[in-house]
């Protein structure tokens, strides 16, 4: 007697199974959100397609998708039977690189978004100093360019040039209301040029 309930149990089981296949199919998929990534790259990595069980798409169908670094945020919703819709925040890009690529506001650096960056130019030698680039770029708004080097930072702007051997310093004088001329920060004092 107990093998049948189990029988029945199973049987059942595959019946409901087959049914959502069937009966609650996707009918449309929408993608809001992107503006540097493509929708059809989108529902590729995560392998949505029309025609597959509604009932069976669920949030492990991102897991690609979030390893992007242009993804910020994504969530998946069904806001009606056979209906899915991806919904994405794709991060921004700030600080162009002299590589092509670029600093997002979070400091995720962007295959490729340099084009895009709004920020000031990026250019230097040695390790990226994110946090600092990013610390300078948020100080001094009106900036063309920031440099980079293992001897310290420069910060153009229309007005000047200021050096600094710590990003910090640069940080701290930009709420003097920045360079005119050229400028040259150190902890023991400032010296100013034409």
């Amino acid at each position: 007697m107990g093998g049948m309930r189990v029988l029945l149990a199973l049987l059942l089981a595959a019946t409901l199974y087959v049914a959502s296949l069937v009966l609650f199919p996707v009918e449309h998929i929408a993608v809001a959100g992107n503006k540097h990534l493509k929708t059809e790259e989108i529902l590729a990595r995560t392998r949505l397609h029309v025609g597959e069980p509604w009932l069976w798409i669920g949030a492990s169908r991102l897991q690609d998708l979030r390893q992007d670094p242009w993804v910020a945020e994504a969530r998946l919703e069904k806001p009606r039977v056979g209906e899915v819709l991806l919904v994405l925040r794709e991060r921004e890009p700030f600080l162009p690189l002299a590589d092509g690529n670029a600093l997002a506001t979070d400091g995720t650096l962007l295959p490729g978004g340099a084009r895009l960056a709004k920020g000031p130019r990026v250019e230097g030698q040695g390790p990226l100093p994110v946090q600092d680039l990013l610390a300078l770029a948020r100080a001094y708004p009106e900036a063309i360019r920031l440099r980079y080097t293992p001897a310290g930072f420069w910060v153009e702007t229309p007005q000047g040039v200021a050096f600094a051997p710590e990003a910090r310093l640069l940080v701290k004088y930009a709420q003097a209301g920045g360079p005119k001329g050229r400028v040259y920060l150190y902890s023991w004092g400032v010296s100013v040029g034409p």
